[in-house]
């Protein structure tokens, strides 16, 4: 199965939410979530965006590949986090860094076995899972939408 997630926000903090969908190893859609908030940032429905499917699919075999134009939430969920949590989740300036909530749950599914491959893509280049996420994510398309038309 192969992933693409992606996060909006009007406002930073402002409306927004995160889209996801799925494919099969057969190229069809297989899964499909919109999530919209009233209250976020940018930053936060990329990262609620990857825990949703760490949640959902960490226990998926094979690993789930998870694509993001999101360098922030890849590096943070990758690297960063690691590196935060063996400094008592403070950020190597004494900051606690940003998002720590969702940065916690992730970490603890992770403890709990929970895997997904994440990956960096290019966004806004044409590749139809990164624009069906984008269009999710921003409210252009809703779920039903993307159901119908690529279902």
């Amino acid at each position: 199965m192969t992933i693409y997630v992606d996060g909006s926000c009007s406002g930073n903090p402002g409306p927004g939410g995160y889209g996801i969908v799925g494919f099969d190893d057969n190229g069809k859609l297989s899964f499909c979530e919109q999530r919209r908030f009233d209250k976020t940032t940018n930053n936060q429905m990329e990262l609620m965006a990857c825990l949703c499917v760490l949640e959902v699919f960490g226990t998926h075999t094979p690993t789930v590949t998870v694509y993001s134009d999101s360098l922030y939430a890849i590096n943070t969920l990758t690297n960063w986090k690691n590196n935060w949590k063996l400094n008592g989740w403070l950020r190597s300036n004494g900051a606690v860094p940003e998002n720590l909530q969702i940065i916690q749950k992730y970490d603890i599914l992770e403890e709990k076995g929970y895997k997904i491959d994440l990956q960096k893509i290019g966004g806004h280049r044409g590749i139809l899972g990164n624009e069906i996420a984008d269009a999710l994510a921003t409210g252009r398309m809703t779920e039903k939408e993307v159901i119908e038309r690529y279902g």
